[in-house]
């Protein structure tokens, strides 16, 4: 049997979901909306690049959602960015797609966030948010070794050329699903007293400096992105009796207790996400946060970016320019 998914977006993100898809075990029948034309022939291209079996895999191209000739697809992978995410999302859902993969971040404001939420309740509808580090073969070994009865220490210490706006959030994410806590404590009182620029666009900003989480056990992560630097990005994970080191950059883990290398591959969106939508498709579930529980890690993010863009620039934004 034919599966029918939907991608929004077809950029360099919503590209490389495109090219999961070629791996999915089933047929499908993809429809692409994008408005931008040049992304099309940039995401042909990247599935050429590839291969694949296009009698499998049928892939179909629009510019508006209007134009969608499914409904009440098996799968809808929303890979824009999160500005106009609610407007996006209730179009789906009118449409009766009741299955979501969003990309982080889900929304600029809390406001558009529980919107978003309520839309979701009121069409019985599920969501999951793309924080896919959980789907590395690697951290999920990790995660295996950790004693819930003790309380965990993660520390991350990478260049901003990675960018700690664009990246806190699979961070925390990865550190919620170890503790499996989401209600965790944002601390922003270690961020540089600087705005850098952000390679999304001109609206954006990027920020430098360490941001610290706590949860109620006392576990905790810090995260240290330097500006002006070609650091690796290195990940130390400490509890109980374990103490392993990960440098993402080079691909290498070593277990300092055990005094031995460990395997770590660092796993890309083409590949997770074919695990991923196969997960949702046939199990009808997946291990990635839902959207619900993902809120909660939203709201410190953006309350701790927006206050201290109020700190420098005076001014009280509702929206946080990332994404």
């Amino acid at each position: 049997m034919v599966k029918n998914l939907v991608v929004i977006g077809c950029g360099n993100i919503g590209s490389r979901h495109l090219q999961a898809l070629t791996k999915l075990p089933f047929n499908t029948h993809v429809e692409i909306v994008d408005p931008d034309l040049n992304s099309h022939k940039i995401a042909q291209s990247r599935l050429d690049e590839v291969g694949y079996d296009k009698q499998k895999h049928e892939f179909y191209w629009h510019t508006s959602i209007s134009e969608l000739e499914q409904k009440n697809n098996d799968l809808v992978i929303i890979a824009t960015t999160a500005i106009d995410r609610v407007s996006i999302l209730e179009q789906l859902l009118l449409l009766n797609n009741s299955k979501f993969l969003i990309e982080k971040m889900v929304c600029q404001s809390v406001k558009e966030y529980e919107k978003l939420l309520e839309l979701l309740k009121k069409f019985n509808a599920r969501g999951w948010v793309n924080t896919c580090l959980r789907y590395f073969s690697s951290w999920r070994k990790i995660k295996e070794q950790i004693d819930m009865s003790k309380p965990l220490y993660v520390s991350i210490i990478a260049s901003n050329v990675s960018a700690l706006g664009t990246n806190t959030i699979h961070y925390l994410d990865l550190f919620s699903w170890f503790i499996d806590d989401y209600k965790i404590k944002l601390d922003g009182s270690f961020l540089i007293n600087e705005l850098f620029p952000n390679k999304r666009g001109a609206d954006m900003v990027e920020f430098a400096g360490t941001l610290i989480a706590k949860n109620s056990n006392n576990s905790s992560i810090s995260l240290t992105f330097l500006p002006d630097t070609k650091i690796p990005n290195t990940v130390s994970v400490v509890n109980g009796h374990n103490h392993i080191f990960i440098n993402e950059t080079d691909q290498t883990c070593f277990d300092i207790i055990k005094n031995q290398e460990l395997e770590f591959e660092f796993e890309h969106v083409s590949s997770t996400t074919s695990k991923i939508a196969s997960d949702i498709i046939l199990k009808d579930d997946c291990i990635l946060t839902t959207v619900e529980n993902s809120f909660y890690l939203h709201r410190e993010i953006i309350n701790i970016f927006n206050n201290h863009i109020k700190k420098l620039t005076n001014k009280e934004l509702e929206q946080c320019p990332i994404t």
